[in-house]
């Protein structure tokens, strides 16, 4: 079992929909729009995201602990002796996820356990997945141009990967159980032979997963004037 719970991520990303909130009527008071850049904005809750997954920890290993600094762990539980990196993002503009890494970092630790939180541009719906001793073998090569940064292949990683919030589906498990429904009801033999052609490509093809958010409930929160 993963050592972090869903009710220890629950907590943890219930407070940071909630200092979004804080974040998020502080900038509109000054007539800034927070979601304006979804990066800038994923740049500042990463923080907040190491401090409270800590906090969450400390309710089972009291010592967990991050402060912090640059090039130190996100977080680190020494009663089970573990580092742990965290990461927050966003979905492209196409809807697709992009779960990076520095490759440098992970080549020289060798392996390492990830924290990803996934989340939506209302920052209200979460997917929550750790994944335990990634190594370089689970993400791409570094491509030019991309400072270091690798993203993560999901087929490689999924079996590393406690889902603690939210979703993460094999598309081609659910083709392929909607095609065999399409084959017990095939009615000729032409449409018998197209439904084995899908059934032949999605069998053979590598596996792809699709994620979905889950949606919490966070109270509002209105920033008063002189607040």
């Amino acid at each position: 079992m993963s050592y972090i719970t869903k009710d220890m991520a629950e907590s943890a990303i219930k407070k940071m929909a909630e200092f979004h909130n804080n974040l998020k009527a502080f900038y509109e008071s000054h007539d800034m729009d927070f979601l304006e850049d979804l990066g800038r904005r994923n740049i500042l809750m990463s923080r907040p995201q190491e401090s409270f997954f800590a906090e969450a920890l400390q309710s089972k290993y009291p010592s967990t602990y991050s402060d912090g600094k640059t090039g130190q762990p996100d977080i680190i539980i020494p009663e089970i002796n573990m580092e742990l990196e965290c990461k927050i993002t966003s979905p492209h503009k196409s809807g697709s996820w992009g779960l990076q890494t520095d490759h440098g970092t992970l080549s020289q630790k060798g392996s390492l356990d990830y924290l990803y939180v996934l989340c939506n541009r209302d920052f209200d719906e979460f997917g929550v997945f750790h994944f335990e001793g990634l190594t370089i073998d689970d993400f791409r090569n570094p491509s030019p141009g991309s400072r270091g940064k690798v993203s993560l292949i999901m087929r490689n990683a999924v079996k590393k990967c406690n889902v603690l919030y939210g979703s993460i589906t094999n598309r081609n498990e659910i083709n392929l159980e909607k095609l065999s429904t399409k084959k017990a009801l095939a009615d000729t033999p032409y449409n018998l032979a197209k439904i084995n052609k899908s059934i032949d490509y999605w069998t053979n093809t590598p596996a792809s997963y699709s994620i979905k958010l889950e949606k919490i409930d966070i109270r509002p929160f209105h920033l008063e004037n002189g607040a």
